[in-house]
């Protein structure tokens, strides 16, 4: 298995004649106004897009897929596992919800997946860029 696209969007449409998809709005920045940091486990309403090419023993078995927002401490973010199975060797995701990161800071997107059953998670070297800032409050003019 291998992601060959992972992605941060604010939103998306399927085109059901074609089964092409369109994102909209990129998201590699996130501004959390002063004292407005989403509480620890709050979901930011943004979709994260995960496209896999699958081996053709990979068919028709069960996998879950999990993504990690990683700071550049190494300090992770998870979210829950989702059980997935593709019948065809292309197959893509869209998981609605990112775990809000808990601190400003420099991270970056990752998937890892896994046979369902298994333990161990292996990490995709497929990532996405994310910062979070919260600007500095400016003074106000006085003059």
């Amino acid at each position: 298995m291998k992601c060959y696209l992972l992605a941060l969007v604010s939103g998306s449409s399927l085109d059901q004649h074609s089964n092409n998809i369109t994102l909209f709005n990129l998201v590699e920045q996130l501004n959390f106004a002063p004292n407005a940091q989403p509480p620890p486990g709050a979901l930011l309403p943004l979709e994260i897009h995960a496209y896999f090419e699958l081996s053709p023993q990979e068919l028709n078995q069960r996998f879950d897929v999990r993504f990690s927002i990683v700071e550049s401490t190494g300090l992770e973010t998870l979210t829950e596992p989702i059980q997935h199975k593709s019948t065809t060797p292309r197959y893509r995701t869209r998981t609605l919800g990112l775990p809000a990161p808990p601190a400003p800071g420099s991270y970056q997107l990752r998937v890892d997946y896994r046979p369902s059953g298994s333990e161990e998670f292996t990490r995709d070297t497929a990532s996405w860029p994310l910062l979070v800032v919260r600007p500095e409050p400016r003074p106000s003019v006085t003059h």
